[in-house]
């Protein structure tokens, strides 16, 4: 019996379970704690899927922009290709560099039996072209590099999305127009010229499967007047996130007149949404645990209320105040663990199976839930950060539990002989 009267114990532990198993006549106390944890559950649930969404969108949208995009740029328009060479070999030196290519980034107009469609046309040479995985291990049977080089008869690369705006596909021919126009004595004319189409890929992110086309660098230089020159020195390293490192370094190496700009100053409003995004959702869900885990007061003060004669009968008898909160506590803060847990189990199970929920329901209803031409991707994204789902579960294990120890302090301050005058 000595067990039984310590702290936690197992008299404490039954009682406490005893309460939970409400009879017929507190059947009020039973609904509303059964309110509770659903309550509990669909909060912890929403805010899971929610965050994982987010965490997901974000990473898949920064891997996408960071596949098809360079890590850390240096502007070298209007710089001839000798001196160009010169700054990359000079980048290549810094040992966090892991790739540094000339491009040409220009607009134009893509047409094909009378339809047409603005682009963006990258220069890039075939060999680093040919080590970005995001766009060679997408491009569709039938297509490739055989003719990606030269000036020649080149061959380009577009995406899925613009080949079905302009009805081609692979070996069909586009005329791209530039606005860069050349010199004839009737005035400026528009350079133009037709290609054909070497592959189609699709990176699955609508903003560049919808307007890239990827030209031969020598091929895009004659296109846009570039001479032997190029826009930006593209340049990849090791850890995307360090780009401040790096460029501090390359500004030493290249000089103080290099301007050198990273993926975050390109992307700045996208990755600064994202950040604000985040942070206000897990606040506004954060406070809906709370509400949610707020409701497991009114269960306890209900039974609190129903169970002052047993209170006052256990006092009598011996029982500590501290053995009373004890028991209310045990018997309401299992109700925001269960919550808990059962949200943790429903949300990380959909979280890990949101493709086939996603699939599932646009087969049922026919509705497209994650359109690509809205939010860039073509699945709805989701990643399960444990740092997230642990900051979760001690939020609200931390909510739950210090609502229900001021309640059971309160349960604990009853006077017995107060709750014992009327009966």
């Amino acid at each position: 019996m000595s067990g039984n009267s310590q702290p936690f114990g197992l008299f404490e532990r039954m009682l406490a379970g005893r309460y939970l198993r409400a009879k017929r006549q507190h059947g009020g106390v039973a609904l509303i704690s059964v309110i509770s944890v659903v309550a509990i559950t669909l909060a912890v649930f929403a805010l899971i899927v929610t965050m994982s969404v987010m965490n997901g969108f974000r990473e898949t949208l920064l891997s996408r922009i960071l596949g098809v995009n360079g890590h850390v740029y240096v502007d070298v328009r209007n710089m001839p290709g000798s001196e160009i060479e010169r700054l990359a070999q000079l980048a290549r030196q810094s040992p966090e560099v892991t790739h540094v290519t000339p491009i040409i980034n220009a607009q134009a107009l893509a047409t094909s039996d009378g339809l047409a469609s603005g682009v963006i046309v990258r220069g890039i040479p075939r060999q680093e072209l040919a080590q970005l995985p995001i766009v060679m291990d997408s491009i569709r049977p039938g297509g490739g590099l055989e003719n990606f080089q030269g000036v020649e008869a080149p061959s380009i690369l577009v995406g899925d999305r613009l080949a079905a705006a302009l009805g081609v596909t692979e070996n069909m021919a586009i005329t791209l127009i530039s606005p860069q126009g050349s010199a004839t004595p009737f005035g400026l004319t528009p350079r133009r010229k037709a290609f054909l189409i070497g592959g189609v890929f699709s990176v699955g992110m609508a903003e560049f499967d919808s307007a890239l086309i990827y030209m031969p660098l020598e091929q895009a230089q004659v296109m846009f007047g570039k001479g032997d020159g190029a826009d930006e020195l593209e340049i990849r390293v090791r850890d995307p996130d360090r780009t401040v490192q790096v460029m501090t370094d390359l500004r030493s190496r290249l000089g103080p007149d290099a301007f050198i700009y990273d993926w975050r100053a390109k992307s700045q409003g996208l990755s600064d949404a994202l950040v604000v995004e985040r942070n206000v959702m897990r606040l506004i869900l954060m406070i809906l645990v709370a509400i949610a885990a707020l409701n497991v007061i009114t269960g306890l003060i209900m039974l609190v209320k129903n169970k002052s004669r047993d209170i006052a009968i256990l006092r009598t008898i011996g029982a500590t105040r501290g053995a009373i909160m004890r028991v209310f506590f045990m018997a309401s803060a299992s109700l925001g663990v269960l919550g808990l847990s059962l949200g943790l189990l429903f949300g990380i199970g959909f979280c890990m199976n949101i493709e086939t929920i996603q699939n599932t329901i646009q087969a049922l209803t026919g509705f497209d839930l994650f359109p690509g031409t809205v939010y860039s991707l073509e699945t709805l994204p989701a990643r399960v950060e444990w740092g997230e789902v642990a900051l979760i579960s001690v939020f609200t294990i931390s909510v739950t539990f210090i609502s229900t120890l001021l309640t059971s302090w309160w349960a604990s301050r009853f006077d017995p002989v107060e709750a014992l005058r009327y009966e």
